[in-house]
């Protein structure tokens, strides 16, 4: 597999890429989670058979540029940006296949651009998250309040492996191989070390967020065929479980293991045949329906 660096303009802004290389005509576009990036999917992606993986850094994370001082990193906006790679790189169908965060923005696309979209890959993700209408108030108090507020300085390392050890201990714990995958690929050079290349802005509380109501209704327009991927020690809840019965065309698997299994030895196998298995059957569908027109 010959893995390459892309930077894709979207805009007049850069978001970069590892392109794992693979057939052009099946190209999977994958999407990593909150404060990781594209070498989230180093495990993953070799492991997929007969398609091209694109891995996308999401603006502010990985190698991509942030966003502006006046903008905001909304779940719709992250949507826009992912269709625009679909339009840069000339894309005519993808398939998706996100993990936590990147499943939220995937699921998001899928139900609103589903003539581009062959299929969805949802990893450790159910969606966007949301708020009750009555919460709304705070939640916007709160995200104005802490854009306004002085921020503390950003913490410098002397040495990369401590920003390792870091993230083997941050909100959702990985072991040493995944955290040297993430931080290989966030960090940058500051005077007297090393910081983290993510925007510090990604910290801050969520401007607005979908409710409920508009999460189903989104789902329940993804006609495209669906895998779900869920671990034991995850994130799903027994709410957000209830967004599978929304789904018209689901293939559900769950597993022990924590947040991160397309990275962990214990699980990415699992994953990976999970997937495969999942793209060869679409491919035999295609197939048949092609047979029956002819």
């Amino acid at each position: 597999m010959s893995i390459n660096e892309l930077s894709i303009d979207i805009g007049g802004r850069r978001l970069a890429a590892i392109d794992f290389g693979g057939p052009a005509d099946r190209t999977v576009l994958a999407v990593h989670g909150w404060l990781d990036n594209a070498a989230s999917f180093m495990e993953l992606a070799p492991r997929l058979e007969g398609y091209r993986v694109i891995a996308v850094d999401l603006a502010g994370h990985g190698r991509s540029d942030w966003r502006d001082q006046s903008s905001w990193y909304a779940i719709w906006d992250y949507v826009l940006d992912l269709r625009m790679v679909i339009e840069a790189l000339s894309l005519q169908k993808v398939h998706l296949l996100g993990h936590s965060l990147g499943a939220a923005v995937a699921s998001v696309l899928a139900a609103v651009l589903p003539e581009r979209i062959q299929s969805l890959v949802m990893l450790e993700g159910l969606g966007p998250l949301t708020i009750e209408a009555a919460d709304m108030p705070e939640q916007l108090q709160a995200a104005l309040e802490w854009h306004t507020s002085a921020k503390s300085s950003s913490v410098v390392y002397q040495d990369p492996a401590r920003m390792v050890a870091a993230r083997m201990r941050g909100r959702f714990p990985v072991g040493e191989g995944a955290a040297n995958h993430l931080v290989s690929r966030a960090l940058k050079q500051v005077p007297g070390g090393y910081g983290w290349a993510h925007d510090p802005r990604l910290l801050a509380p969520s401007l607005l967020r979908f409710s409920e109501d508009q999460v189903q209704a989104l789902f329940r327009v993804i006609e495209m065929p669906v895998l779900v991927c869920l671990a034991e020690e995850g994130i799903a809840t027994d709410e957000t479980r209830q967004r599978l019965n929304s789904l018209a065309q689901l293939r559900l698997l769950e597993f022990a293991g924590g947040h991160h299994p397309h990275l962990e030895p214990a699980t990415v196998d699992l994953v990976a045949d999970a997937v495969n298995a999942f793209y060869r059957d679409l491919h035999k569908t295609v197939f048949a329906r092609k047979e029956a027109l002819a």
